[in-house]
């Protein structure tokens, strides 16, 4: 699950041709918004872990994606997000409503301020997603519970095979 984490947030690297570059912020919500960079991201991970199956591509894939899919359901100032790049150079924003405005302007704010604003975001999606992660556990080991639960009960309902000596 922290690995989901952490590639959720890959998309938001984008912010280094803005700051660090200098482009400005329309590079965010670029290629790495897209659906092409999710499965690239996806197809790395796995092939970087030498273990994995299509299914665990399908997954890292997704949860990069959900960067973008969630800038698009949720930011009203947003220029959009690039899904389909490099298809389409449209930039896609439904705006339902503007979660947390963040955006750090480093020529104008001090290093320890775009910090400090990031760390207090930070701290109210913990409060926001940490009831929804500790739902996603419970549930995934009441399953886990059920499928041992069932695994024991076929093993005591096979017939036993006694052998007879001759």
């Amino acid at each position: 699950m922290l690995l989901g984490a952490a590639l959720a947030i890959i998309p938001d690297f984008d912010l280094f041709f803005s700051w660090i570059l200098g482009y400005g912020l329309k590079w965010h919500g670029g290629f790495t918004h897209s659906i092409i960079f999710s499965m690239i991201v996806g197809s790395v991970v796995v092939a970087l872990m030498r273990e994995g199956e299509n299914r665990d591509i399908l997954v890292y894939t997704m949860a990069t994606l959900s960067h973008g899919l969630l800038d698009v359901i949720t930011k009203k100032e947003f220029s959009g997000s690039q899904l389909f790049w490099p298809f389409s150079p449209y930039r896609y924003r439904l705006g339902l409503f503007s979660y947390f405005e963040f955006y750090p302007n480093p020529a104008s704010e001090t290093v320890l301020s775009i910090l400090e604003k990031g760390l207090l975001i930070s701290c109210y999606e913990v409060l926001i997603f940490a009831p929804i992660f500790a739902l996603a556990v419970w549930w995934r080991s009441q399953l886990s519970r059920r499928k041992e639960a069932r695994e024991r009960l076929s093993v005591k309902q096979r017939p036993s095979i006694v052998r007879q000596k001759r």
